[in-house]
C-alpha cells in the first residue's frame, strides 16, 4: 500500500471511530441549563399548508414549533434584536432564535402571523417583491397584508425583484440568473459579464427602493434564492449598501457574521421533537459533524 492511500485509509478510519464515539457518548449538553450562548439560531421556513411537503409543514406542526420552542426555554427575538446583536452593540438571551420565511407566500398571512402572535412572538418574511399581490397556483402576500403585520412588529426584506426562479444557459439548462450570465433567446447570445451585472444590480436596487418606500426599513437584508451565491454577487450587494446576507448553510451565529446560517425546519419531516432535537445537536458533536457534511454538498450544489 502506497504512503498517500495509507494516509487516506487511516483519515477515514479516524473520523469514523471519532463518529462512532460521539453517538455513544454525545449527549445535548446544558450550561445553567440552556444549550447555547452568545449566538443566534436562525430558522428557516417557506410555506404552511394544510397539505405538506418538502418546503411546506402545516399549520398543526407549526403551532407545535412554537410551542416547543418556548416550552424548552428557547427566546425568540425580533430581527432588530439580532442585527444589533451581529453589529456587536447588543446582547442576546441564552438559546436565542430568530424565525424567518423565504419567498413572501400569503401562508405567512394566514397561518404564521397569529400563530406567532398567540405566543407573543415575531418572525421575518424575504419576500419576492415582484410576486406580490399574484396567485400563480400558490397565492403569494399584498402590500395591505405585509403592512398590518408590519404594525406588529413583524419584519421583511428582500429575496430579490424578479430573480428567484431558475433561468436558462445557451443549452437550456437551468442557471441561477444572480449568480450566472443568462441566454437572451431574442437576440440568440448569452449575456455579457458585464451585462450580467448590470441586471442583477438593477433587480436588487429595485427590490429594495420598494422595500424602503413601502416599509421605510432601516437596514439593507438580502437572502439568496435557493442559497446561491458567488464573489460577484457579494461585490453588487456591497456596492447597493446590503449589510447581511441570508444563506442556506447551517449553523449558529455570532457577532460580526455577514454570511448568515440558518436552520431548515420548514419540512414536513420536522416534527416539534426534531426541531428540539436539531437544535439541541447543533452545539453536540454529532450535530456538528452533520453541520458539516451538510456544509460541504451545500457549497457544491452552488457551485453546479
Amino acid at each position: 500500500m502506497s504512503k498517500q492511500n495509507f494516509i487516506k485509509y487511516f483519515c477515514i478510519a479516524f473520523v469514523s471511530l471519532v463518529f462512532c464515539y460521539a453517538l455513544l457518548n454525545d449527549k445535548y449538553k446544558t450550561y445553567n441549563g440552556y444549550h447555547y450562548s452568545n449566538r443566534v439560531a436562525v430558522l428557516e421556513y417557506h410555506h404552511i399548508d394544510p397539505t405538506e411537503s418538502e418546503f411546506t409543514i402545516t399549520p398543526d406542526t407549526f403551532k407545535k414549533h412554537l410551542e416547543a420552542l418556548k416550552a424548552n426555554h428557547y427566546h425568540v427575538i425580533s430581527m432588530k434584536e439580532f442585527v444589533t446583536f451581529l453589529n456587536g452593540k447588543g446582547s442576546v438571551p441564552p438559546d436565542a432564535v430568530v424565525i424567518t420565511f423565504d419567498d413572501g407566500y400569503e401562508s405567512f398571512y394566514k397561518y404564521a402571523y397569529p400563530a406567532l402572535k398567540e405566543q407573543n412572538m415575531t418572525a421575518t418574511n424575504f419576500i419576492i417583491v415582484n410576486y406580490l399581490g399574484t396567485n400563480p397556483g400558490t397565492p403569494f402576500l399584498n402590500w395591505d397584508e405585509i403592512q398590518t403585520m408590519k404594525s406588529d412588529g413583524f419584519d421583511f426584506y428582500s429575496h430579490t425583484f424578479n430573480s428567484h426562479d431558475f433561468a436558462a444557459d445557451q443549452n437550456g439548462n437551468p442557471i441561477s440568473p444572480l449568480t450566472n450570465p443568462i441566454y437572451l433567446k431574442d437576440q440568440n447570445r448569452m449575456e455579457t459579464e458585464e451585462e450580467y451585472k448590470q441586471r442583477v444590480k438593477i433587480d436588487l436596487k429595485k427590490a429594495d427602493e420598494i422595500i424602503q418606500m413601502k416599509l421605510g426599513n432601516p437596514d439593507k437584508l438580502f437572502c439568496f434564492p435557493h442559497g446561491r451565491y458567488n464573489n460577484t454577487l457579494l461585490d453588487i450587494g456591497d456596492q447597493l449598501g446590503i449589510k447581511y446576507y441570508f444563506t442556506g448553510l447551517d449553523g449558529l451565529n455570532t457577532p460580526g457574521t455577514k454570511l448568515i446560517k440558518r436552520v431548515n425546519v420548514g419540512s414536513a419531516h420536522v416534527t416539534a421533537k426534531s426541531l428540539l432535537r436539531i437544535l439541541n445537536g447543533e452545539t453536540s458533536v454529532t450535530g456538528n459533524l452533520r453541520i458539516f457534511l451538510k456544509n460541504i454538498i451545500v457549497k457544491q450544489r452552488m457551485s453546479e
